[in-house]
């Protein structure tokens, strides 16, 4: 049942973008606002509440292919899509607008000074994560 749920919350995050989301979660600025740590919770709550939806909007043949052993994430990833409904595609555009238009009303409420603050952070893991992956030689086909 747990990997039901790991594999649902990933196949989710992919179509919702929740980077973005886990950003700003992960952010060690403590100069928001009570306004803007609002506007964070809400987005984390409307992120929760969709993807319990989109969970509970599952079929069993859609469970059966998370439940898949012997397929990958990938293979899992587009299996699942050429099952969607109508509906489930119209919920995750959905959820995928309101994310957006949450990010947008957070991202004008910050001030030059946490943009600033934030690009720094953002700057300095990106350049980690680079510094990583130079070090593996990894070849895609």
């Amino acid at each position: 049942m747990k990997s039901l749920k790991t594999i649902t919350a990933v196949a989710f995050m992919l179509f919702l973008g929740i980077s973005n989301v886990e950003a700003q979660k992960s952010t060690t600025i403590t100069t928001f606002t009570t306004e803007q740590q609002k506007l964070v919770q809400e987005q984390r709550d409307l992120m929760t509440a969709n993807r319990e939806a989109f969970k509970a909007s599952l079929t069993a043949e859609q469970q059966a292919i998370l439940n898949d052993p012997s397929l990958n994430k990938q293979q899992q990833h587009a299996a699942l899509v050429k099952t969607f409904t109508e509906a489930q595609k119209a919920i995750l555009t959905e959820n995928r607008e309101s994310a957006k238009a949450l990010k947008k009303e957070f991202v004008n409420a910050l001030t030059t000074e946490q943009r600033q603050q934030i690009r720094a952070q953002n700057g300095t893991k990106i350049s980690e994560t680079a510094k990583e992956s130079k070090g593996r030689n990894v070849r895609r086909n």
